[in-house]
């Protein structure tokens, strides 16, 4: 069934709004010395930034944001595919080496995918044709192990860290916590033009939720996005 876009806001988001500053400080703990070995491993461009020293480092959302801003290159394309990456697979890094092949196994084909589709993320184009970008019809991914919900990751990320977000995070753990919703939801991969419904679903959220403040601020759609990831 498609998503419920008339849904009121929910108590459960309502009542745990992070806030802008907790939404960028949410880090996550990464091994830098295993990414650099498999990257080393399959000719990929080496990283830069925190994740090139060894041992263990913390990646933010806004580190990762700050390479959004970046020139729109291939070299800062890999860059913010990196960190988006090591950002949502964490210190265990589930199947690294299975993604790295992917991204390996036509690197100028990856580098063409990610500069297209930053892009048009600069250029604030429909949700449904940016992900267009990276995913098929059928919400396939174009890059071998790039899979939808890493897709949304790069696409939020590349927004860059001074304008409000309109690509928001889509994964399995938002997908299952919107079941009253969003029944029978998609977990592992999802349409373009469910993309697009999702985001603009987030959006009317974080809208009734700024009512809700009363102009005291502006809520934020990653707002929601937390605050749906984090359910309890």
């Amino acid at each position: 069934m498609p998503i419920d876009s008339d849904a009121p806001l929910p108590s459960y988001v309502s009542g745990s709004l992070p806030g802008v500053e907790t939404v960028m400080n949410h880090r996550i703990r990464v091994d830098g010395s295993r990414w650099q070995k498999a990257l080393a491993d399959r000719g990929l461009p080496a990283l830069e930034g925190a994740l090139a020293d060894p041992g263990l480092t913390f990646v933010s959302r806004s580190d990762v944001f700050e390479l959004g801003a970046r020139e729109i290159a291939p070299e800062n394309a890999f860059q913010l595919l990196y960190y988006s990456l090591a950002w949502g697979l964490g210190r265990k890094a589930r199947n690294l080496p299975k993604r790295l092949d992917g991204l390996a196994e036509d690197r100028e084909r990856t580098a063409e995918l990610l500069v297209d589709a930053w892009t048009a993320v600069r250029s604030r184009e429909p949700a449904e044709d940016i992900y267009s970008i990276l995913a098929t019809p059928k919400g396939k991914a174009r890059i071998p192990q790039f899979g939808p919900a890493f897709s949304t990751k790069f696409l939020y990320f590349a927004q860059g860290p001074t304008v409000p977000p309109r690509y928001v995070i889509l994964d399995k753990v938002v997908a299952t916590n919107l079941h009253e919703v969003w029944p029978g939801a998609p977990k592992a991969g999802w349409y373009p033009d469910t993309y697009e419904r999702y985001c603009a679903f987030m959006s009317r959220w974080a809208d009734l939720a700024t009512d809700e403040l009363h102009g005291e601020r502006t809520v934020r759609a990653d707002e929601i996005e937390y605050a749906v990831f984090h359910r309890r």
